[in-house]
C-alpha cells in the first residue's frame, strides 16, 4: 500500500511527504489508492528512505513490462544527462580552511571536535525555536517524538560526511598525483603521455568544498544559466522514450559515464527479457572522447566529436610584420615596437618568434596536420631514422604532441586524431547521419516530460544512494506513463 502511494503521488507530479498526507485526507483517488489509510509524513519519509534500495529496483521490473508489451525497441539508444537540483543549498559549502577559521580548529585532528560543536549549536537552536513554538501553541497538533529519542545524529553525520569529503579531496595535492601517476606507468610497462602535474598547478587550484547538507552533491555550472547545487543525472533512452538505463553521477563532465550507460543498457536490456541487445549508441559531444569513440561496447557507437583546439591566432598584417622583421634584425627593441603597434612587449616576443627566424620569415601551420601526413614522420621516429626535435620541426607541432603521435604509432594508445576522423568518416554515412538526427528527440522529450510535466527539478533525498533511488523512481513513474497510453485498458 505504501508503495502505491509513492507511485501515484510520483505519477501525479507530488514528491513532498507532507502534501501527500493532506492528500490522503482530501483526494479521492489517493484514498483509494491508500485502501484509506491515513500514515502520516513522518511515516511515508522514512518508507522512502528505509527501502530505497528496494525502490530502485522497481526501475527494472517495469521494464520488463514495457518488454513484454513490445514497446522497446533498442535498435538506437541515445544516451544523455540533465542536471537536477539537490536538496541542499548553494551556501552550505565551505572549504576545510574557512570551516577552521569558523570553528576555531588548528588542525585535521580538530575536525572531529568542530563538527560536534556545530552540531550542538544547530540542535541548540532548534530547541530554542521548538521550545517558542511550543509555548504558542503552533504545534499542539503534532505528535512529538519522545526526548530520549530525539537528538541531532542526522545533522552531525552529515557535517562528519562533509568532512571525511574534503579529507578526501586533499588527496589530489602534486606529491599524490605523482604517486598514482608512476602506479599507473608500472601498471602499464610504459610512460604516460601528456603534461605532468607541477606544483604551480596545484597552487593555483581553487581549495575544494563540500556541502554541509548533502556532501556528495556538487556545484554543477550550466551553460548561460549560472551553477546550482545538485548532481549529473545520466539516462538513456529509445526513440520511444523508453528509459532503458538511469544513473546519477556528481561530475559536471560527461565524458566517464558513457561507458557505464551503455554497459547498464545492456544488463538492463538483458535482465528484462529483451532479445538482441542494443543496436547504437548515440551521444552528443560531450561524450566524445578517442576512448569513447573506439571502445567495444557491444553495439554501434555514434559519438559527435569536438573540434581540435589549434592555434588561433590570425597572421598580423604587412605592416606589423614590417615592425616585426625589425625587432628580429635588432634595429628595434620589443618594448619599442610594442609602443609602435600598440601592444604589449610579450606579444611582440611571441610573434616574432613565431614569425621569424635567423633565415627570414617562418611558414607556420594554421591547421593540425592530418594522420596521412604526420604516420609516416612518426613511423620514421619510431624506427629511429630521425629525432623527436626533427619530427617536431617537420610537423610544426609540440613534443608533447609528438609523443602523443608516437605512443599510437606504438599501439599503446588510439590518437585523438584518427579517432575523430574515423568518428566524422562514420556520422557521414547516409545510414548514420539519419540515426544521429533521433538523438534529440529521442532523449529530450524524456527530460522534459519529467522536469515539466512531472515538475521533478529537485531531489527530495540527500546522498548518493538516495539521489539514485529517486532518479530510478521517477523514470520508473516515466515508463509507467508510457506504458499506461500504450497499453489499452
Amino acid at each position: 500500500m505504501m508503495l502505491s502511494v509513492l507511485l501515484y503521488a510520483y505519477c501525479t507530479g507530488e514528491r513532498s511527504s507532507r502534501r501527500i498526507e493532506r492528500r490522503l485526507l482530501e483526494d479521492v483517488a489517493v484514498r483509494v489508492v491508500a485502501v484509506n489509510q491515513q500514515p502520516d509524513h513522518a511515516t511515508l519519509a522514512r518508507f522512502r528512505r528505509r527501502h530505497q534500495d528496494a525502490i530502485a529496483e522497481l526501475f527494472g521490473q517495469v521494464l520488463r513490462l514495457c518488454v513484454r508489451a513490445g514497446l522497446v525497441d533498442a535498435g538506437m539508444v541515445a544516451i544523455d544527462g540533465t542536471k537536477i537540483a539537490a536538496n541542499a543549498s548553494f551556501f552550505a559549502n565551505r572549504d576545510q580552511e574557512a570551516l577552521r577559521a569558523e570553528l576555531g580548529g588548528s588542525g585535521p585532528q580538530d575536525c572531529a571536535a568542530a563538527a560536534r560543536r556545530v552540531a550542538d549549536q544547530v540542535l541548540a537552536e532548534a530547541e530554542q525555536v521548538d521550545a517558542a513554538e511550543d509555548d504558542q501553541g503552533e504545534n499542539a497538533h503534532v505528535r512529538r517524538m519522545p526526548a530520549q529519542w530525539a537528538g541531532g545524529r542526522d545533522r552531525r553525520s552529515r557535517i562528519r560526511a562533509a568532512l571525511d569529503e574534503l579529507e578526501s579531496q586533499k588527496a589530489k595535492d602534486f606529491e599524490t598525483r605523482m604517486a598514482e601517476r608512476a602506479r599507473k606507468e608500472i601498471e602499464l610497462g610504459h610512460k604516460l603521455t601528456g603534461p605532468k602535474p607541477s606544483t604551480d598547478t596545484a597552487r593555483r587550484a581553487r581549495p575544494r568544498r563540500a556541502n554541509t547538507t548533502d556532501p556528495h552533491s556538487r556545484i554543477i555550472p550550466q551553460a548561460s544559466k549560472g551553477a546550482l547545487q545538485g548532481y549529473n543525472a545520466q539516462a538513456a533512452a529509445t526513440t520511444g522514450h523508453i528509459v532503458l538505463a538511469a544513473e546519477v553521477a556528481a561530475t559536471t563532465n560527461d565524458q566517464p559515464h558513457f561507458v557505464p550507460m551503455a554497459t547498464a543498457v545492456t544488463d538492463n536490456l538483458a535482465e528484462a527479457g529483451h532479445r538482441g541487445g542494443a543496436g547504437t549508441f548515440v551521444a552528443d559531444a560531450g561524450y566524445w572522447t578517442s576512448a569513447n569513440g573506439t571502445t567495444d561496447v557491444g553495439a554501434e557507437v555514434l559519438i559527435a566529436t569536438r573540434k581540435s583546439a589549434w592555434r588561433t591566432a590570425d597572421k598580423p598584417d604587412d605592416d606589423k610584420l614590417a615592425v616585426l622583421a625589425r625587432v628580429n634584425r635588432g634595429e628595434l627593441s620589443q618594448r619599442q615596437a610594442g609602443a609602435i603597434l600598440g601592444v604589449s612587449y610579450t606579444w611582440v616576443r611571441d610573434m616574432t618568434k613565431r614569425y621569424f627566424g635567423r633565415d627570414g620569415q617562418r611558414i607556420t601551420r594554421s591547421t593540425e596536420p592530418e594522420p596521412q601526413e604526420w604516420m609516416p614522420v612518426i613511423e620514421r621516429l619510431a624506427a629511429g631514422e630521425i629525432s623527436r626535435r626533427a619530427a617536431s620541426d617537420h610537423l610544426g607541432v609540440s613534443a608533447t604532441r609528438v609523443k602523443t603521435m608516437l605512443a599510437h604509432i606504438r599501439g599503446e594508445i588510439t590518437d585523438p586524431t584518427v579517432a575523430r576522423k574515423a568518428m566524422n568518416d562514420k556520422l557521414a554515412q547516409p545510414d548514420n547521419a539519419a540515426l544521429y538526427r533521433k538523438r534529440s528527440v529521442s532523449i529530450e522529450p524524456v527530460f522534459g516530460n519529467i522536469k515539466a510535466n512531472l515538475g521533478f527539478r529537485k531531489f527530495a533525498l540527500r546522498g548518493h544512494a538516495g539521489v539514485h533511488s529517486e532518479w530510478r523512481l521517477i523514470c520508473t513513474v516515466h515508463n509507467l506513463l508510457k506504458l499506461q497510453h500504450a497499453v489499452p485498458a
